[in-house]
């Protein structure tokens, strides 16, 4: 037996949630077909004077409905009740079963198409539970490649953004002024691949809460033995930020968070991001122990310039610590750097 399921006739939302109710009563469906077959025989009162013979046409919308919505086995009971009512109440000499020829051939007639409508819709039922099936299956394996095609994505523009970073630092250090000028170029380039990356995988106007976003980072982190989760607090409120400045700012906490690996046991960080205005500044506080000096942190230059903002290192932190990094920036996401094209290009 094919169990039920509206598809066809499709009801309301409300009636679906019904008809899976009933699914679950013990009997609930056969007195659902005997209702409907209690309505037909209502229509079929009701146009008395405007049909001739036993009216089997008002039963069948009962019979189809109860193979369709409610399952084989209660169309066919429909289908028995039906044949009951109409020979024991409609029939010219009620609760006395007919034998003319008439009453047989319709008697007969009724039965058959009953059968053929069970058979034909059970039949459907079952091939569109079926379909259902495999599409909720074919459903469940796209969103999942989707999902993995959306991740890899993002690392990969987070790779660009690093990329970009690094190739911005490589072009600070270099004393040629032409292949600084290239790599910079570079970096560019790669930024607005980054950034045209994120737009193709729909993530350019995602934004993430930062307090949760950072809370997520310092536990990776302290899982792969970097400073303990419970020695680095976190304010940020409920503030969103938007993931390319996330992707900076998380690059900026782990390569902090990797510098204080050696003073784990005795030191402590406080991380704040917070707005002014239309600025927005990230503070790293080391509240005790020692900080790393700034020629530990050679990057954090770098991913500033991309955030469009300006780094303060300072050797006093609030808070009676003694070393702390403030970066500020706006708040917008600011456009790359133009390209300064040279004669010959490494890139």
């Amino acid at each position: 037996m094919v169990s039920p399921a509206p598809f066809l006739i499709s009801p309301s939302a409300r009636g679906a949630a019904l008809l899976a109710r009933l699914k679950r009563i013990p009997g609930a469906r056969y007195w659902a077909a005997a209702g409907l077959v209690l309505i037909s025989l209502w229509v079929r009162v009701l146009l008395t004077p405007y049909l001739a013979g036993y009216g089997y046409i008002c039963f069948y919308p009962g019979v189809i409905l109860s193979a369709y919505w409610l399952g084989a086995r209660p169309g066919l009971m429909a289908a028995g009740l039906s044949t009951v009512i109409v020979y024991n109440f409609m029939g010219p000499a009620p609760f006395s079963f007919p034998t003319d020829g008439q009453a047989m051939v319709g008697l007969g007639l009724f039965s058959v198409s009953s059968l053929l409508l069970i058979h034909v819709l059970s039949t459907i039922r079952a091939r569109l539970n079926t379909l259902t099936t495999k599409h909720a299956q074919v459903e469940a394996l796209a969103r999942g490649q989707a999902e993995l095609f959306r991740d890899h994505a993002q690392r990969t523009t987070d790779h660009l953004q690093l990329i970009s970073a690094i190739l911005q630092l490589r072009a600070r250090e270099e004393a040629d002024p032409v292949v600084s000028r290239v790599l910079t170029n570079a970096a560019s380039r790669t930024m607005v691949i980054s950034r045209t990356h994120r737009e193709f995988t729909g993530g350019g106007d995602r934004r993430i809460p930062f307090e949760a976003f950072a809370r997520k980072l310092v536990e990776a982190s302290a899982s792969r033995g970097g400073l303990p989760s419970d020695r680095v607090s976190i304010s940020g409120g409920a503030r969103d930020i938007p993931l390319e400045q996330a992707t900076s700012l998380g690059l900026v906490l782990l390569e902090y968070l990797n510098t204080l690996k050696a003073r784990r046991a005795a030191v402590a960080l406080a991380v704040t991001l917070d707005e002014d205005g239309r600025d927005r500044f990230l503070d790293l506080a080391v509240t005790e122990g020692e900080g790393p000096a700034p020629d530990d942190i050679p990057l954090f230059e770098a991913i500033t310039e991309q955030l469009g903002g300006r780094l303060l290192i300072t050797r006093g932190a609030p808070g009676g610590g003694r070393g702390g990094v403030r970066i500020t920036f706006p708040a917008e996401i600011q456009p790359v750097e133009r390209w300064n094209p040279v004669a010959v290009s490494l890139h």
